[in-house]
């Protein structure tokens, strides 16, 4: 039995495998759980994910305990990592093994022998990962339940002076060096390396967008430490943070968010986050869901003397009693067949240009918030009802018909390659709107944008407005969002102006299709806390999207509420998420039908539309 990926999808013996699960320390042992070892109580915990119909966990090797002493790979870790793969076998749970783990709860269990070196750089600390992630797979190759290794929990973290002195280069040597170490002893083995929000938000080399060595992109999602002007666990913005970040990795390769969930809340709260954006993760394609985590814990010792909140994160109580989180992932696992919808063609595309995660280099470049424009991109299409997905710039283009709108949300740089792939896409057929985070480096140029910049103009009461048709829209042009310019249409037609009668918006033929430039960063506007809570942002996207001619499949009047359309099993279906801290009624427009629908706060449904026709 083995494990694969195939476009995207993480596979089990050829047939699509969707993890559901939690990272595991017993609550006894806590991070000890290689020195106070407790088999029995392993096994109980497990059997208990079993019942509670889990099929995944994940297993941390704290490397300290398995090489104490440097170049002593301790044999009784190894025997005892074996031991518990073997217990979750028993107990039919899929196992992902991160391995290197010093840093873990806002601590680092360091080996005493490391001594600071580097462990990207330092010839020495190589070859002992080398060494470790070689026994350890070699001890592990014979079962049959392992999906995957991941090469170090938020690893930047151990070290994060040093991480930022690496390229993106010296990060993907070492995924090949580590690569090439598991697979010498266990040849089809998956590998990932899972990273905190930064993987996407920041510039940081650890990123989704330069993992090509890798078999799966590994992402957190947790409200409380995450840009994006998250305002609160209960914000619609939160149960859309997970989902978001897979849509996001998916881009460069198969999605999987093996760490989630909520702190600071109370069990209400926790469980109605759960909920909700366990099952639009699912839904947006995600390889699998882990929870962090599975018990509450009772040690004592590091990390949790100095994080004491760390021990009331559990599913279950440290007595075994499960919370209503629990309940709630249950249901989740229950329904997983019907929320992996087979989505088909997407409506809508986000175009990630290729400078999109790099850092900010000189005083040529811009803030490098473009991460979280593109989240605000994704949040507007969601509340627009528009099924989509992230085309980065080597994605491969699909055959025949691609996405008819596709959104480059306040870009800061393009490149040629970007530019290239931008004329592609409106060549083709597809309606590219593109909103400028820099009127320099965000430009497309004349011929693509169908109008000139003549110049930036800084405290314009003449930008402080936009008129689109019968819509009006202040503005607020504060430092963060950038600088004003003033164009001039040259090819294209003015769509939008601003209340000086300049050019806002600008609709450009280009080959089959056609170029939707403006010079204002809607996005960066609509970034920040209470960002959305003005209505001109879905407003404008639905706008955008009549220019396409592009309309959802399914609607409905809430824009809180997400609407994943798809297939399962030849039947169609709409999987309903209220992201909303708040019930709503509402009632879903299909083709052939309206369907009420009602959801507490921060509920899901799947609503079955019928056989698909071909």
């Amino acid at each position: 039995m083995t494990y694969t990926v195939r476009e995207g999808t993480l596979l089990r013996d050829g047939a699509p495998l969707r993890l559901l699960g939690a990272n595991y320390f017993p609550a006894l042992a806590g991070c000890r759980i290689w020195v106070d070892w407790d088999p029995d109580t392993i096994r109980r915990d497990f059997a208990a994910m079993a019942r509670a119909e889990l099929n995944a966990v994940r297993i941390f090797v704290i490397w300290r305990d398995f090489e104490p002493e440097q170049g002593q790979i301790d044999p009784v870790s190894l025997d005892r990592l074996a031991e518990v793969v073997s217990a979750a076998r028993s107990n039919g749970l899929h196992c992902l093994i991160s391995l290197f783990t010093i840093w873990m709860n806002g601590e680092r269990l360091d080996l005493p022998w490391r001594e600071a070196r580097s462990l990207w750089r330092d010839p020495l600390m190589l070859e002992r990962q080398e060494q470790l992630a070689g026994r350890i797979a070699a001890r592990l190759h014979e079962h049959d339940n392992v999906v995957a290794f991941d090469l170090g929990d938020e690893i930047a973290n151990v070290d994060p002076a040093e991480a930022g002195r690496l390229t993106r280069a010296d990060v993907a040597s070492w995924y090949t060096r580590l690569v090439a170490a598991v697979r010498a002893h266990s040849p089809n083995s998956l590998v990932l390396q899972a990273n905190d929000a930064s993987a996407v938000f920041d510039t940081t080399p650890f990123g989704v967008d330069n993992a090509a060595q890798l078999d799966l992109l590994g992402v957190h999602a947790f409200p409380l430490w995450s840009p994006g002007g998250i305002e609160s666990t209960k914000s619609y913005k939160a149960t859309n943070l997970a989902p978001f970040v897979a849509r996001f990795a998916a881009a460069y390769g198969a999605p999987l968010i093996d760490e989630m969930g909520s702190y600071g809340v109370d069990e209400p709260t926790a469980t109605a986050f759960l909920g909700a954006s366990a099952a639009a993760s699912i839904a947006a394609g995600a390889a699998g869901v882990f929870v962090w985590c599975w018990t509450d814990i009772v040690s004592e010792a590091d990390p949790y003397r100095q994080r004491p909140t760390e021990r009331a994160a559990g599913l279950v109580t440290a007595d075994g009693n499960p919370k209503p989180r629990l309940r709630a992932l249950r249901r989740i696992s229950r329904t997983t067949p019907s929320l992996a919808v087979d989505r088909g063609p997407a409506q809508a595309a986000i175009f990630l240009n290729e400078r999109l995660r790099h850092p900010v280099e000189s005083y040529q470049d811009i803030s490098g918030a473009g991460p979280r424009a593109v989240f605000v991109a994704d949040l507007l299409l969601t509340r627009a009802h528009l099924g989509h997905i992230m085309l980065a710039e080597s994605t491969p283009m699909p055959d025949g018909a691609g996405p008819g709108l596709v959104i480059c949300p306040s870009v800061e740089h393009l490149t040629l390659r970007d530019l290239r792939r931008i004329r592609e896409l409106a060549e083709r057929g597809a309606t590219v709107y593109l909103s400028s985070g820099s009127h320099l480096t965000g430009f497309p140029g004349d011929d693509l944008a169908g109008a000139r910049v003549v110049d930036f103009c800084r405290g314009d009461p003449g930008k402080a407005g936009l008129r689109w048709g019968d819509q009006r829209w202040p503005l607020d042009w504060r430092d963060e969002v950038g600088t004003p310019s003033t164009l001039e249409a040259t090819t294209g037609t003015v769509l939008a102006e601003y209340l000086d009668g300049t050019p806002a918006l600008v609709d450009n033929p280009v080959g089959l299709g056609r170029i939707l430039y403006t010079n204002l960063p809607l996005e960066r506007f609509l970034d920040g806390v209470g960002g959305l809570d003005s209505a001109c942002g879905e407003i404008f996207y639905r706008m955008l999207a009549e220019v396409a001619r592009v309309r959802p499949k399914v609607d409905c009047p809430e824009p809180e509420v997400e609407l994943i359309v798809g297939t399962v099993s030849g039947s169609r279906c709409v999987v309903v998420v209220n992201h909303a801290d708040r019930p709503v009624q509402t009632v879903l427009a299909t083709p052939s039908d309206a369907v009420p629908v009602a959801l507490a706060a921060k509920d899901w449904t799947v609503v079955e539309l019928g056989e698909a026709t071909a």
